[in-house]
């Protein structure tokens, strides 16, 4: 009882220590730091068709609860939220892992390498906590939400209260960012994981899909609802595809054109392709390399969507639909509607160009979950790659319930979906990619210590 008691002391005292750790160092960037305003910002503070809700209406919250200083406020907010959502993570993990303060260290270090590589390495340098943009929060409830799948998993149960948890905290990301939406597919992929595991039926996998399924149907109402409150618009998030639309027109050719049965849509075509070719925003002006074609590809993406695509087309809709900067929602929509045809008319001629493209934008993105885009460090994170999976079959083999090796099957698994989801709409830039980071290391280490048979308890 005595020995007990004193485990339980140590262990609220380790974890009091994470939090002090925690609360230093974001505590710090909060005190030395501004508030960032990107270029997003600017449309979730106007409550946009082309964001998601979630965000907006937080901005929204803190502009009544100090509208002199709501900025402040808001990084106030996304600071203290990284602390307790940070330091929730290690603590659950802690436990679920029976790890001890050493261990617990390191995974701290590894939770805080985003926040430390973003302003060293990124283009941007910013703050990710004292950002305006849904990064500000999500990276610090984003690992929390995923040890819900984590528990969801090892509670073995596709019905019980740690799936529907889950699911309802994926929801509620996706309604944050919707590339977050990947975390939604990831849920069903493993819940029919464990039904065949079980060997569930064809009911209870028909009662998964149909479970899957509606929450796609409540995420569009909500956020068609969220729109047509905001902007009187009952549609979904505007944007998306005209920024997939980019990757089609960076890998087309101009005689792709023929495609195009509707000659106005051609003529915009030519019109749009012709100014980016001169301004070098296609394929054949990258140079030989899957590394190299993905950075090159990354350089003309935004300009082919908002530079090219987006501005000639807005010539062509106010021609056609009588929409203007005015209206400037409807415009958004319509450039979508727009970016749909010409995609539906070009993609099966660029269909090949189209995924060797592809395949080299998502190798830049594994690359980027796991290393920065240094030529040694591509082999390295190849190498990671292999060691993580083989670690995984090794430990499954001596262990079916392997715990560790559960926790990085999920990541990797959750990891291959972010990176080619992202790849199908917009560049694999670090910021989307890193989420993912943290917990691929954690997993990883949870995976040697566990192949050493060297847990030690707590402190």
């Amino acid at each position: 009882m005595l020995d007990t008691f004193i485990g339980v002391c140590k262990r609220n005292i380790s974890n009091i220590l994470i939090f002090g750790i925690f609360t230093l160092f974001f505590g710090f960037l909060l005190i030395t730091g501004e508030p960032i305003y990107v270029g997003d910002t600017f449309q979730y503070e106007n409550q946009m068709v082309t964001r998601e809700p979630v965000y907006a209406l937080l901005i929204q919250i803190f502009r009544f609860i100090s509208p002199d200083n709501y900025y402040r406020t808001l990084i106030i907010f996304q600071n203290v939220l990284a602390v307790a959502a940070n330091t929730a993570f290690i603590v659950i993990i802690r436990k679920k892992f029976s790890l001890n303060f050493s261990v617990s260290l390191i995974c701290v270090l590894m939770q805080l390498a985003p926040h430390i590589m973003t302003p060293v390495f990124a283009s941007t340098h910013m703050v990710i906590t004292n950002s305006l943009m849904t990064e500000g929060i999500l990276f610090s409830i984003y690992p929390l939400t995923f040890t819900s799948l984590i528990c969801a998993l090892w509670s073995g149960k596709v019905f019980g209260k740690e799936s529907i948890v889950t699911l309802t905290l994926f929801l509620m990301i996706s309604l944050i960012r919707g590339q977050m939406m990947v975390l939604l597919v990831v849920w069903f992929i493993v819940m029919f994981g464990i039904l065949l595991f079980k060997h569930g039926g064809i009911k209870r996998a028909v009662g998964l899909f149909m479970i899957f399924a509606s929450v796609f149907m409540v995420r569009t109402a909500v956020v068609r609802v969220y729109n047509y409150c905001e902007s009187g618009l009952f549609a979904d998030t505007a944007s998306g595809k005209a920024m997939s639309f980019a990757n089609v027109l960076y890998v087309a050719d101009r005689e792709d054109a023929q495609a195009i049965k509707d000659e106005g849509l051609r003529e915009l075509f030519y019109k749009i392709y012709d100014a980016a070719d001169a301004g070098k925003m296609n394929y054949k002006y990258a140079a030989k390399g899957i590394i190299n074609r993905a950075e090159y590809h990354e350089r003309c993406h935004d300009e082919l969507n908002f530079d090219y695509f987006n501005e000639i087309s807005r010539e062509y809709i106010g021609e056609t639909k009588g929409l203007y900067a005015d209206r400037y929602e409807e415009l958004m929509i319509a450039l979508d509607d727009v970016a749909k045809e010409l995609s539906s008319y070009l993609m099966p001629r660029v269909i090949f160009k189209y995924i060797k493209n592809y395949i080299s934008v998502i190798a830049l993105g594994f690359v980027r979950t796991v290393a920065y885009e240094h030529p040694v460090l591509v082999w390295y994170s190849a190498v990671v790659y292999i060691a993580a999976v083989a670690l995984t079959i090794l430990l499954w083999r001596k262990d079916p319930k392997s715990k560790a090796a559960s926790f990085m099957a999920v990541v990797l698994l959750t990891i291959v979906g972010n990176v080619c989801a992202t790849a199908l709409m917009i560049q694999c830039i670090s910021r989307y990619m890193i989420y993912n980071m943290p917990l691929f290391y954690i997993a990883g280490l949870l995976e040697l210590i566990e192949l050493a048979g060297s847990r030690k308890g707590n402190i």
